[in-house]
């Protein structure tokens, strides 16, 4: 008997949650539960929150979803034809400018509030994103060739560190087209692509063309190694002719004994010259240890040189 009450009671409260679902669903708008399709001239995004804030808020992220799929559709149609040109990093990194788009010309057309809860429609013309985005574009554009033909009278290293600081701003330029497009399909983005391309390229051209010589103030070979070694990893080529860089390393080692340790303490100053001028001076300080010989010792401490450059970075130990 206690068994079909149960199954009774449990039959009620299956029934009692199924209507107020039911209820909740038909009291909700109409144009919440099939929002609008995006068209030639309008977005929208739909959101709802316990606050008309929040559901503006999310609902402006449900637009930036859907620019995000159109961002998606136009890259899968140009990636047909030219798949090599786009990279898992390129579609990560565009995607995720897409989300961050803000609307500043958003409008509410609908916001309702049912049983506690705000539903909000929003919508921005797509004509007035396209052409804010643009200018943002024309901006960023302008900025970069000024700054590429400032760089003109520099050396091949000044050059290399003023290209690798405007990278960012290249790559931003380079996504922000493609955006463009993607809002506006008419929009022609591939000369920006090739020209930032072309930009980005010319780093590694530098890198390859700029000979670097090495010179160390002692006979020791393994601090010298292994920032050769560092530099060879980042595209610069080391040679002992011709050179435009000249690295000098000067070691000022010590060394001890404890408790049956071989210890090494050395300070490492590297002074970078290009064109007869000192542009960069780097101390760095290491100590090695070795349980049998000076030589295992001195090799430890060049390992822990070659540890804290790869920790700063070879491109700031040149430039900086």
């Amino acid at each position: 008997m206690k068994k079909i009450i149960l199954i009774i009671a449990s039959i009620f409260i299956i029934i009692n949650i199924t209507a107020c679902s039911s209820s909740k669903q038909t009291s909700l708008p109409k144009w919440y539960l099939n929002s609008p399709s995006n068209t030639h001239n309008t977005l929208y995004g739909t959101g709802e929150a316990y606050s008309l804030n929040e559901a503006k808020t999310n609902a402006l992220k449900n637009m930036s979803e859907q620019l995000v799929v159109s961002v998606k559709s136009s890259m899968s149609t140009i990636t047909k034809t030219s798949s090599s040109t786009y990279d898992k990093q390129l579609i990560r990194d565009i995607n995720l400018k897409t989300k961050k788009i803000s609307f500043s010309n958003y409008k509410v057309t609908k916001a309702v509030q049912t049983a506690g809860t705000f539903y909000v429609l929003v919508e921005v013309d797509k004509i007035e994103l396209f052409n804010e985005k643009q200018e943002e574009l024309r901006l960023l554009d302008n900025k970069i060739d000024t700054s590429i033909n400032n760089m003109q009278s520099l050396s091949k290293l000044e050059k290399i560190y003023a290209l690798e600081k405007l990278k960012p701003t290249i790559l931003e330029a380079k996504d922000l087209s493609f955006i463009v497009h993607a809002i506006n399909n008419n929009f022609d983005y591939s000369p920006y692509f090739t020209k930032y391309e072309e930009y980005i390229n010319q780093i590694n051209i530098l890198k390859n063309n700029l000979n670097i010589k090495i010179i160390s103030n002692t006979k020791n070979t393994h601090y010298k190694e292994y920032l050769k070694e560092l530099l060879t990893k980042e595209n610069y080529k080391v040679s002992n002719s011709n050179e435009d860089v000249i690295i000098k390393i000067s070691n000022n080692i010590r060394y001890s004994t404890a408790r049956g340790w071989q210890i090494v303490k050395a300070s490492s100053t590297l002074n970078i010259i290009s064109n007869n001028k000192t542009v960069s001076t780097k101390t760095i300080s290491t100590i090695g240890r070795s349980s049998s010989t000076k030589q295992n010792a001195l090799q430890s401490s060049a390992l822990a040189f070659k540890k804290k450059i790869q920790k700063i970075g070879i491109n700031k130990i040149l430039y900086q």
